[in-house]
């Protein structure tokens, strides 16, 4: 029997609901990887979301019980060969719920990979990720990215010493065609969970910019309202702007199609502190939909520059000569709209070696391609 056929996989970590960007790639990885070990081992996954984000007693009960039923998870595959473990790594004092299942893993001599979805520890870095890098050991496989977070990642938590890169846009294929010219008001689309640190309140404050310069234009929001405030945002904002706003609520499949195929530019002045690579922009990029949006994270490497705004500057100022001028000269738009699907469809190239690298490191090497499989280094980042 092949080594790979008993390969024992824990995956780990936050599962939909709730919705977020981390949620997502889980179980994005989490689908290919059961394909990739369908007949060669079992994938045995524990979901520690509680259901809902944020905190208090209730939060943590939960999540402290999941953790502890994964810790037993863990020991139960001890009798099995080859030991492997998959987990994103929580933000903030959830960092400390990743660091002790980290320790456990290595401990039971499982190899371990630990995926990291947030710019915030490397922009302030914490006692808690410092813990965690160590407790999890040099052997470790750190996934970060892109190149820029991987090698700032390294340079804080030198106990960090293998690393790889893997981009989020793997999980949205470009469409085939250009999008189509169109004439009418332009569409400004903005789609996540809705809140301030999103950047809600500078949408609003956008629209109404572009109005008083004359610019014929809708704002289409969806995704959740994140707390009863935002959600009374956006019922002001309905009401105030009469008709130039447009609500969808939460958009999954071929609603989430529908929204990307309806706007003309897709607008993310994020001043969240978590924000590394949101999904949301390279869907908006695969259906050949421009972006402007703040310049942090992965962000200022995955979208082409004319739409970077700078984190210092201020976005409705920056964003209100290129929403005119794209407004005024639909073909200046459509010439942004191609280079925008271009850039997506070398971004998903690039990104499918650095996906069949991850399901290597989490699951082995393919059986077609163990021949020719290359270890990881153990320090990437020069």
């Amino acid at each position: 029997m092949e080594r790979n056929a008993r390969t024992h996989v824990v995956v780990s970590g936050r599962l939909p609901p709730p919705v977020d960007g981390m949620s997502r790639v889980t179980a994005l990885v989490l689908e290919r990887l059961q394909d990739r070990m369908r007949g060669r081992g079992r994938v045995d996954v524990a979901d520690l979301s509680p259901g809902w984000n944020g905190g208090g007693i209730a939060y943590h009960l939960r999540k402290m019980t999941r953790v502890f039923g994964t810790m037993g998870r863990l020991a139960a595959g001890l009798r099995k060969p080859d030991r492997r473990f998959y987990m994103p790594v929580d933000s903030g004092w959830g960092t400390l719920y990743t660091a002790a299942l980290a320790g456990t893993a290595r401990l039971f001599g499982y190899e371990r990979v630990l995926h990291h979805h947030s710019f915030a520890t490397i922009s302030k870095p914490t006692w808690r990720m410092r813990l965690l890098t160590r407790v999890a050991g040099t052997d470790c496989t750190h996934v970060l990215l892109c190149p820029a977070m991987q090698m700032r990642f390294q340079s804080v938590y030198p106990a960090a010493r293998t690393c790889m890169t893997m981009s989020n846009a793997i999980f949205s294929a470009p469409g085939a065609a250009p999008r189509p010219r169109r004439d009418g008001p332009l569409r400004i689309g903005h789609l996540s969970n809705l809140c301030s640190e999103k950047g809600l309140d500078t949408l609003f404050a956008l629209l109404r910019a572009l109005q008083i310069e004359g610019v014929d234009a809708k704002l289409v929001l969806a995704g959740p309202g994140l707390k009863p405030k935002d959600n009374a945002m956006i019922a002001a904002g309905l009401m105030a702007f009469d008709g130039a706003v447009e609500y969808h609520g939460p958009v999954h499949g071929d609603a989430k199609d529908a929204f990307y195929h309806d706007i003309d530019v897709f607008v993310f002045p994020t001043r969240y502190r978590n924000e590394a690579q949101p999904l949301v922009l390279f869907e908006a990029m695969a259906a050949g939909v421009p972006v402007l949006a703040y310049e942090r994270g992965c962000i200022g490497s995955d979208i082409p520059a004319d739409g970077l705004v700078p984190q210092d500057a201020d976005f409705v100022k920056a964003a209100l000569p290129i929403l005119s001028a794209w407004a005024d000269d639909r073909e200046a738009l459509a010439g942004a709209s191609a280079q925008t699907l271009t850039r997506a469809r070398v971004a998903y190239e690039t990104s499918r070696s650095g996906l069949d690298l991850l399901l290597d490191r989490i699951a082995g090497p393919h059986p077609a391609a163990a021949a020719a499989a290359v270890p990881a280094k153990r320090r990437v980042a020069g």
